[in-house]
């Protein structure tokens, strides 16, 4: 990109140069146009230097506004087992300020400059959330990678953020709000429900609720294997692999009935295992998000 900005300066310098040499025509107008190029990346922001690097070791929750608190953790294993299960990358940013950007861009350059998802696939979802703060209004986007466009449409994200997020924010719900999101999101990216069947008209509602069923016993399994298979990773030094399929169900039925129980996760959130990476998807305009 820098490259290509250097000789696209250097062509209009030339230009102008020879608009300058041109008998009877003025100085400034080749400069101006010049000048206007050269100082553009002061002028305007530039999306790269606005988005967070990710965390190192790099995390599936990146919560840099600080608003989930001790309920990070449990999330956090949650998307792991998720992303082992299913290959698709969900992972979640807070912020505390977009710095003038649009969230939509925000997020997009997220899901881009990390590479969430599968090179191959395409299926990432980053979830972005910027608070209520002094800095301004809350914002929620959803944006999704190439390969689950056709799963998640973005009607479907628009719904998730207003009607499964949002109203949990309002309160100061953070991870309730989320988590509310996920229990619809996930398996909407698993396929185990259609977008059609979330919908308002389609009386979805028994379908998302036994795809979210299947999911957690999915999630919960995946997770005592990889304990047994991998020792260490999803939990502490003395956890016998049950607790974090135990902890992923407590974790998603909180949602499911309306809010989450904050310090109650504390068993199932000390995990120390690491995850493993983003794997260089990408994104092309898909999601939707809402504001409060």
């Amino acid at each position: 990109m820098e490259k290509f900005t250097m000789q696209l300066m250097e062509s209009v310098f030339r230009k102008a140069g020879a608009f300058v040499r041109k008998p009877g025509k003025r100085l400034f107008p080749g400069l101006a146009v010049a000048s206007v190029l050269l100082f553009q990346p002061f002028m305007l922001p530039a999306a790269a230097q606005g988005v967070p690097q990710p965390s190192s070791p790099p995390r599936l929750v990146n919560d840099f506004a600080g608003i989930l608190a001790q309920s990070a953790p449990g999330i956090e294993r949650l998307l792991r087992s998720f992303d082992d299960s299913t290959s698709n990358q969900v992972t979640v940013v807070t912020v505390s300020d977009l710095g003038g950007y649009d969230p939509a861009r925000f997020a997009y350059e997220i899901g881009e400059q990390w590479g969430v998802g599968n090179r191959k696939h395409d299926n990432g979802i980053v979830i972005l959330i910027k608070p209520k703060n002094a800095n301004g209004n809350g914002q929620a986007y959803i944006a999704v990678g190439y390969g689950l466009e056709g799963a998640i449409p973005d009607a479907v994200c628009k719904r998730i953020v207003e009607d499964e997020m949002i109203p949990f924010f309002r309160n100061g719900d953070y991870a309730g709000g989320l988590l509310n999101g996920l229990k619809v999101l996930l398996p909407l990216a698993a396929g185990e429900i259609s977008a059609k069947e979330y919908m308002p008209s389609s009386g979805g509602f028994i379908a998302v609720f036994l795809a979210f069923i299947l999911i957690v016993l999915v999630v919960s399994l995946v997770g005592v294997a990889s304990k047994k298979g991998k020792g260490d990773r999803f939990g502490g030094p003395h956890d016998d692999g049950i607790g974090s399929g135990l902890g992923t169900w407590w974790l998603l039925s909180s949602a499911m009935n309306g809010g989450h129980h904050g310090g109650s996760w504390g068993s199932f959130s000390n995990g120390s295992g690491s995850f493993g990476g983003f794997g260089g998807g990408s994104f092309g305009g898909g999601g939707a998000g809402g504001s409060w």
